[in-house]
């Protein structure tokens, strides 16, 4: 029965927040109102607040599960590339910015755009999203390509997310073609120095 009760709340959780990504794409969030989300899902007010207290709540598990989703994403694109760094980059870096061409909320996060109220939410986010991202791809290139030299692996990172947020904003180039100018940045970084002990997977 427990994991019964586990299960719906979960289910709501997820409509609530469903509901919710679809007011704040439509409308902003400065216009989302808990007493329409409640009535979006068919719920009482009580039931909504049981959940979340209040309107910041409801924003900071959007914005965590949108976040959470786009870190998945990168590392499946990481993951399906493992003996081809450009490869890998370019994947990573070409979801990342067709999700947030998108995903309003996503665009948000990775840029720290104030529109619509968003900024105060924002501002300690974005820095823990960039951190996040950062940490993960220097596991990964780390873990899959350890001949690549630390200072060029770190310096490769930094630009490639660095180049990824810079191409969110104000890139008018397709996705992949901005995939494809950032791996090859990321590329000629990482052989910068330590050539000789790289793998010849590094292309």
């Amino acid at each position: 029965m427990a994991r019964f009760r586990e299960t719906v709340r979960t289910l709501l959780r997820e409509r609530l927040l469903d509901a919710a990504y679809e007011a704040v794409a439509e409308r902003g969030f400065d216009k989302l109102r808990m007493a329409h989300l409640a009535g979006a899902v068919g719920v009482s007010r009580q039931t909504l607040y049981s959940e979340f207290p209040s309107k910041e709540a409801v924003g900071e598990a959007l914005f965590q599960r949108e976040l959470e989703r786009c870190l998945l994403g990168i590392q499946q694109g990481l993951d399906a590339h493992r003996d081809d760094l450009r490869a890998a980059v370019e994947a990573a870096v070409g979801f990342t910015l067709t999700l947030a061409g998108r995903n309003p909320l996503v665009r948000a996060v990775l840029t720290s755009t104030g529109e619509d109220g968003l900024l105060p939410y924002l501002t300690t986010r974005s820095a823990a999203a960039f951190e996040t991202a950062t940490a993960m791809a220097n596991a990964y290139v780390a873990e899959v390509w350890p001949g690549v030299d630390p200072v060029a692996r770190e310096l490769a990172v930094d630009a490639a997310v660095r180049l990824t947020a810079s191409h969110i904003v104000q890139s008018t180039a397709s996705p992949e073609e901005s995939a494809r100018r950032v791996a090859d940045t990321v590329v000629r970084v990482a052989l910068s120095t330590g050539r000789e002990n790289l793998a010849p997977t590094i292309r």
